[in-house]
């Protein structure tokens, strides 16, 4: 019986993979951003492939089937174009020990709480493996730090801003939308401390110093919206 040998990678093949493994890369070259001959030689370099020719060739190829062959790209564009961007500022976060007694009274407060927030308020209560999570607007901390002692708390952190996307249901059955998002701003290398996906609702955490910057890079993958006045007048 004879027994069929392993397939060689060919430089098309380690050229595919190469790009498809660095998504900066492959979107860049999608959209014909890139120099082919500068590609080629990293693709050498990093992969040992020695036809250089070979992967440019390569890469010119893979560059016209992914600029015809979008369906992915196009539903999140267009999760994206239907969904409202919303700002908050003055926000704080408290991060608290995982502990029964410190979860059960912030879930009294929240109940408390809740009812009586307007709709631009956050009051936001995520719960993590090891610690939870609270979001807040600063002037709720005077209520909310005394329901937890003082060495259940992790952190307490003020001077936050929260940037939230309000999309369609649809938006949970699309992959790669917060990481279409969050790839942005690590392009534009803007921190985020806090990132959460709750149904069709994500939300994205910057300290206030970097809200200017991360609006205008979530901003600009969704049509122009006015930027809020409070917005303008603390930058």
């Amino acid at each position: 019986m004879r027994v069929a040998k392993p397939r060689t990678a060919t430089a098309a093949d380690v050229t595919r993979a190469y790009v498809d493994e660095h998504p900066s890369i492959r979107e860049a070259l999608r959209d014909d951003l890139l120099n082919y001959t500068a590609l080629a030689r990293l693709v050498q370099a990093e992969r040992g492939v020695r036809n250089e020719e070979a992967v440019t060739i390569a890469c010119r190829r893979y560059q016209r089937e992914l600029a015809r062959d979008m369906p992915e790209l196009r539903a999140i564009r267009a999760v994206l174009a239907a969904s409202r961007i919303q700002v908050h500022t003055d926000v704080a976060l408290v991060r608290v020990r995982d502990d029964s007694e410190a979860l059960d009274r912030l879930l009294g407060l929240a109940r408390r709480t809740l009812p009586t927030l307007s709709g631009r308020q956050v009051f936001e209560v995520f719960q993590g493996t090891r610690a939870t999570t609270v979001l807040c607007d600063e002037g709720l901390l005077s209520t909310l730090l005394p329901e937890v002692p003082g060495r259940l708390r992790v952190a307490v952190e003020r001077g936050l801003a929260i940037i939230s996307f309000r999309s369609r249901p649809d938006v949970a059955e699309i992959p790669g939308v917060v990481a279409y998002l969050a790839e942005a701003l690590f392009l534009r290398g803007v921190n985020c401390l806090e990132t959460v996906s709750v149904h069709t609702d994500s939300l994205f955490v910057f300290p206030h110093k970097d809200l200017i910057r991360a609006y205008q890079t979530l901003s600009a993958l969704i049509p122009a919206e006015e930027l809020p006045a409070s917005l303008v007048r603390r930058g």
